[in-house]
């Protein structure tokens, strides 16, 4: 089958180029203080630890995905966990056990964080879902189930149209996968010069402020955690990566299909998520031909944080309903 290839919906104009230029000049920057990516054979410091099934699976593309593999049960279709932007597969810690005592699940770190690899390329939902194929391929899997927070949820949506035969069903938690959701900062980092002055400034800056904002309750994010956060900044070409991921939210041309979309799907939503906004769930329920809302009261961007047991529930009812005849 022939891969589809993203075509950029967010290439700047001419006008753009000269206000990128302008704006670098303002920000006192220049090329060679810009963060530069992973180099070849550069090591991130991953431990491939075996009692969590982690290995490193070498996609199409020339990326290494981290891979955790985990769970004995293959009566039914496993369960493919996709982290949000800036996060990880750590990030499922609440959520991951409970649907490994019935399935096997397969926890990935997206290209351009976690611990997989940061290099130069194509970082598009549907380049990402491309990654995710071959993932599925390396492991021997055919079809399976996935569940997918934030951004993930644009790559999930990706992956559920250009490669529909391998998705069963789909859980999105808090999407982030329509053009209006997209911040000014991301906008102006798609303008040559100024978005890699841009992320090598301001990216990594304050995590203990910025991380607990999309929470209802910040109190609920541990030092630990944050700790955690400030040391992942610290593997070769982190800004770079995020950059990249950053000017491949082009959701246009995608979002233009979600009527297409063919799998059942929960959507599951905190009411009061300052990230991606409610509004966009409940839009998003209208859109997909059989999809499922679900709003969690009093909780941010992270339900299956700060709701675990509620989000486990709901999760796992619908991945473990049975197929339609």
């Amino acid at each position: 089958m022939r891969r589809s290839t993203a075509v950029s919906a967010c290439r700047p104009g001419a006008l753009a180029l000269l206000v990128s230029l302008a704006s670098l000049t303002s920000l006192g920057a220049t090329s060679s203080g810009c963060a530069s990516w992973q180099r070849p054979g550069e090591p991130l410091g991953a431990r491939l630890d075996p009692a969590v099934g982690a290995r490193y699976v070498h996609t199409g593309s020339g990326r290494a995905i981290y891979t955790e593999v985990r769970g004995d049960d293959t009566s039914r279709p496993p369960v493919l966990l996709v982290h949000g932007f800036a996060s990880n597969h750590d990030v499922w810690d609440p959520l991951e056990p409970a649907i490994r005592a019935h399935r096997r699940t397969i926890n990935v770190d997206l290209p351009g964080f976690g611990w997989s690899s940061r290099t130069e390329g194509d970082y598009s939902p549907v380049a990402l879902a491309n990654d995710l194929v071959d993932v599925l391929d390396t492991l021997q899997v055919e079809r399976a189930d996935v569940v997918a927070h934030s951004w993930g949820s644009s790559v999930t949506l990706a992956l559920a149209l250009e490669h529909p035969a391998r998705v069963r069903r789909i859980v999105l938690i808090g999407g982030w996968i329509y053009d209006e959701q997209i911040p000014p900062f991301f906008r102006w980092a798609r303008l040559p010069l100024v978005g890699d002055a841009l992320f090598t400034a301001f990216y990594d800056e304050r995590p203990a402020d910025r991380f607990p904002a999309a929470f209802e309750d910040p109190s609920i994010v541990s030092q630990e955690l944050v700790d955690a956060i400030e040391r992942s900044f610290n593997r070769p070409g982190t800004s770079r990566g995020a950059l990249a991921a950053a000017r491949g939210q082009c959701f246009r041309q995608l979002q233009a299909r979600y009527r297409t979309v063919r799998q059942p799907a929960l959507l599951v939503w905190g009411a009061d998520d300052h990230v991606s906004r409610a509004r966009f769930g409940e839009r998003l329920a209208h859109e997909l031909p059989d999809a499922e809302y679900v709003s969690i009261p009093r909780v941010g961007h992270f339900p299956m944080v700060e709701a675990a047991t509620e989000t486990r529930r709901v999760v796992t009812r619908f991945l473990d309903a049975a197929e339609a005849p």
